[in-house]
């Protein structure tokens, strides 16, 4: 992974994704979750939000052989809302060129929002809605779920990539 990228005549698709999109999305931002929900959720919800993500996206950056100069902070757009009765953040990230690249990604806050007690250990569930292929080469969608133990979920097919869709799918998961 992370080798030569080269772009795929038959889909417009990059050969490798993205080093510094991936790990943003798919360690960066959960790590930041898990290690601390309160405080990331508390962040994320101030005016310290795109102070924050700009640090983590430049650590991200320090930490990859070659960060992607068209890519910035700045596409990266947050959305704050409940899913169900959890305080939730949508992260729009900048349009995947590669498999395995993110189109969006849920962090939910798994603590009941009408509760007046925050339990120590309060936990974060954390999606992503991936760009993937199919076997004929056309583009589809699919949707994650990492663990805080790192474990990554493959739940396949997803939807479209708007966010609406993936709302809806993140709520689904969450209510089963």
């Amino acid at each position: 992974m992370f080798g030569k990228k080269k772009k795929d005549p038959s889909t417009d698709l990059l050969s490798e994704p993205r080093e510094q999109h991936y790990i943003f999305a798919h360690q960066g931002v959960r790590q930041a979750c898990v290690d601390n929900p309160l405080q990331f959720f508390s962040i994320i919800a101030s005016e310290e939000q795109r102070p924050y993500l700009a640090w983590m996206w430049d650590v991200c950056a320090r930490h990859v052989k070659e960060p992607a100069s068209e890519l910035s902070v700045d596409d990266v757009e947050v959305t704050t809302c409940r899913l169900l009765q959890y305080p939730a953040l949508i992260l729009k990230m900048p349009e995947p060129r590669a498999v395995a690249e993110v189109h969006y990604v849920a962090a939910v806050l798994m603590l009941d929002g009408e509760s007046e007690q925050v339990p120590e250990d309060v936990g974060v569930r954390y999606f992503t809605l991936e760009c993937g292929i199919n076997m004929d080469g056309t583009r589809r969608t699919v949707f994650c779920e990492w663990t805080a133990d790192g474990d990554h979920s493959n739940f396949g097919d997803g939807p479209q990539a708007e966010p609406e869709a993936f709302i809806r799918v993140v709520a689904d998961r969450l209510a089963a």
